[in-house]
């Protein structure tokens, strides 16, 4: 899971630091980074020269974060592991379809990397399916709450905050979420 997140950190990284890439933290989204062409959309511009890389890592994130949850499943049951999987699976999908030239499957993906686990992080606290969930509730929903907030937030006009730092909240609480359940089982398996 940590492999995963640290590749999703570093893809971004290396998109944001691509000689040419414009991207304006409290406007532009993620998407934008595997965004292949120079051009305005949605009212705001977009050019990201690494686009390609973008999308290979976010499709790589997405695979080992698929296939973490699924070493999970004993311990997060199927609804959160199922979750999650959906999750990897939407980025697969945002990164195989890029927002600007096929924008409503591109929606669909990231729905599926964004709700989907966050409702399932939600419900794994209000109802653990396993004794591992019953600790670590209280984060679990708080971040998952933070994130549903925002993810409606950002449907809803007019939005209370710009859709980039909308989305920067978003991911932050589902990446901080899987970083404190990925220590968790490391703390466990260590001696």
């Amino acid at each position: 899971m940590l492999v995963a997140i640290v590749l999703f950190v570093v893809t971004v990284v290396v998109a944001l630091r691509t000689t040419g890439t414009t991207f304006v933290w409290t406007v532009n989204m993620f998407s934008d980074l595997g965004d292949g062409a120079c051009r305005p959309r949605g009212g705001r511009w977009i050019c990201s020269p690494g686009s390609a890389a973008f999308n290979v890592g976010l499709a790589s994130t997405g695979v080992l974060l698929a296939g973490a949850a699924l070493a999970l499943t004993p311990r997060w049951g199927r609804l959160l592991t199922g979750s999650v999987v959906v999750m990897g699976l939407g980025l697969v999908v945002a990164a195989v379809f890029p927002a600007g030239d096929t924008g409503a499957v591109h929606l669909a993906g990231v729905v599926m990397a964004f709700v989907v686990p966050a409702a399932g992080l939600l419900l794994s606290a209000v109802r653990p399916e396993t004794r591992w969930l019953e600790s670590g509730r209280a984060v679990r929903g708080t971040l998952a709450v933070v994130a549903l907030v925002f993810c409606a937030e950002n449907q809803v006009p007019p939005a209370l905050v710009q859709e980039g730092t909308g989305q920067i909240i978003i991911v932050g609480s589902l990446v901080l979420t899987l970083v404190v359940e990925s220590v968790r089982v490391l703390a466990v398996r260590s001696p």
